[in-house]
This record gives structure tokens, sequence and C-alpha cells, in this order.
């Protein structure tokens, strides 16, 4: 049976790759800083075959990660993929952005990635056919107003996805990212409700006219995961109703 390791694997995008796994009789290893919420969707995970354990782990943190791993190799058999999407946003504009939350913005969200992957990689290297997949944002290709440090760290990825499928592809390591657009995670919803975000503004920009659900981005992680993307490595592939093809954000 696989293994699945998934950073920022909760909520939202993360929380639904679990449970696409979990469904396909995947192994998944929960990680994330709040103990609270890891317990909550671990609970929450009872479809397949699979076994969900979760684990605190700070992705800005090497020991951290490296802990977590020495915990993984113990319980399970190998590790087969890894899936960085722990992230953050802070948002504020760019002449009035303090370096400290630039600096956690990056540290998160694409110095975090390369902790995790290169941690990982004697692990992964193990394994027949392993895989890493990036969860990074349309951000990473178009700017956004007041995401001076989000835009920079998804751009990074794209960057250290193709660096890092370049690498590893001799090792048997794919490694890819996808790239969602605006999603109907519990961030955005909380926006929608409080009246922060409006649902038909941001639909009304999308050709779909509508936002993604989590589970549209994980059926593509899985499939960046599986045996039918075998040829595929270095690649980012967006997942955003058309929004980035029709020039709007």
């Amino acid at each position: 049976m696989k293994t699945a390791l998934i950073t920022g694997g909760a909520k939202g995008i993360g929380l639904a790759i679990s449970q696409e796994l979990m469904r396909d009789g995947w192994n998944v290893v929960i990680t994330g800083r709040d103990a609270q919420a890891i317990d909550a969707a671990v609970a929450g995970l009872t479809t397949g075959t699979g076994k969900a354990v979760g684990k605190v782990m700070d992705v800005r943190d090497r020991a951290s990660i490296d802990a977590v791993l020495a915990e993984v190799r113990k319980e399970f058999d190998s590790l087969d993929s890894l899936i960085n999407c722990a992230g953050v946003i802070i948002r504020d504009e760019s002449e009035v952005l303090s370096e400290a939350d630039w600096e956690t913005v990056i540290d998160t969200d694409l110095s975090g990635v390369f902790r995790c992957s290169q941690a990982a990689f004697a692990d992964l290297e193990k394994t027949k056919g392993a895989t890493i997949v990036n969860v990074g944002s349309i951000a990473g290709s178009v700017g956004i107003a007041g995401r001076a440090g989000y835009t920079a760290a998804k751009a990074g990825l794209e960057g250290l996805t193709r660096t890092l499928g370049l690498e590893w592809a001799d090792r048997d390591i794919r490694v890819n990212a996808v790239a969602p657009g605006w999603t109907r995670t519990e961030m955005v919803a909380g926006g929608i409700k409080d009246g922060r975000l409006s649902e038909a503004a941001l639909t009304s920009r999308i050709p779909q006219k509508r936002l993604a659900e989590p589970h549209e981005i994980a059926t593509v992680v899985k499939f960046l995961m599986s045996a039918d993307s075998s040829y595929i490595t270095g690649q980012t592939i967006t997942v955003d109703g058309g929004i980035t093809i029709n020039g709007n954000t």
C-alpha cells in the first residue's frame, strides 16, 4: 500500500487531496501546525482501506520535518509521494509590507517546499516511481495586487518545480505542480461570508462562471501522482476555469 505525506493537509485543498487518496487506498500522513485541526481531519477520513495519521510539523523548521519523516519510516513501508500544500497569504501593499511578513510568506510557501522536498529525497529515491506534487497558484504567473510575497513565492515555486523535475528525473522521482485559481476553500468561503470577497465579482472574471471546488484540484494532483502521468515531469498544470487565458484575475 502506498503512502503520501501531505503538508497543509488538514484543510481546504490539502484535505481534499487526503480524501481522494484515501478513497484510492493510499495511506496518508497529514501534517500542519494546528494539532486540533489535524486531529479533526484524521477523524473525518474514514473512507477507503488506507490508514490516516496526523503529525504536527512546521515546514519552516528542518528539524521538525526530519522528525516527522523518521516517524513515517517507522510506521510505513515506504514514502511514495510528497504533496507540498502548506502555505500562507499575508495581504498588504508593497510599500508598507513589512520585511518580517515578506519573509514569513517566502519561508513557508517557497523555502518550505524546498526543505520538505530535500528532506524527503532519500526516502522517495528508494521508491520506484515516486512523485512530488507542489500546490501553487495562478499568482505564480500573474500579478495580484497586495500579495507581493505570495506571488513571488508561487512564481518561484514554478521554477523550483522545473529544476527539481530536471535534477531528479534520472532518480525516478517526478516533480510537478498544480496552479489553482479561485477555489472554495474555508478561507475563500469565509471571505465571501464576511463580505471581504464578492463571489459575484470573482465569478464574473472566470470564463466558467464559478469557483473551483477543492476536489477538482485534488483530482489533478492525484493524476500527477499516478502512472497515467508517467511521462510528465517539471510541469505546472493550471486549474482555474480559464481565468488566466482570459487575461483577468
